[in-house]
């Protein structure tokens, strides 16, 4: 059964599995959401800042959302969520690199006109496989509480 609100305790972490960027999905995604030269073309990609293909900050959020909805967010009660801050690049993702998502409740706040909810805020980081943190975001969730009529 998933963790309610209630369940969950401020500085609570969760840990994700991997994802292993490839090339071609670098591309892809590019191609269609952020057609920049250094995400879509190797050789402009060599001539630019990064040296080589780099993927889309915007793909890198992506893939950090897919593995907190599939190993965090699976675990909880949660019923949306209600925006992001504070979102940071701090090194690129290059093909061949793996990551992985930590997530840390940094704050729970009990919903005063809707008693089925509460709001939990997560830090995440997301790393790569040399433990580089790649970036960094603050997700606003929407967790289901306990109805009053409920054992704990």
């Amino acid at each position: 059964m998933p963790k309610l609100f209630e369940d969950l305790d401020e500085g609570e972490t969760f840990e994700s599995g991997t994802h292993t960027v490839t090339k071609s999905e670098i591309v892809s995604f590019a191609e269609q959401f952020d057609p920049q030269p250094f995400h879509v073309d190797e050789a402009a990609a060599e001539d630019s800042m990064f040296g080589g293909l780099v993927a889309s900050g915007l793909h890198t959020l992506s893939l950090a959302t897919r593995l907190t909805v599939d190993d965090c967010l699976s675990e909880i009660a949660n019923m949306g969520g209600s925006g992001m801050d504070e979102l940071r690049w701090y090194t690129p993702v290059r093909p061949g690199d793996t990551l992985t998502v930590r997530a840390e409740i940094l704050e729970k706040t009990p919903s005063d006109s809707h008693s089925d909810r509460g709001y939990v805020d997560f830090k995440r980081r997301v790393y790569n496989d040399d433990g580089d943190e790649v970036m960094s975001v603050i997700s606003h969730n929407i967790v289901r509480r306990r109805a009053a009529d409920e054992d704990s």
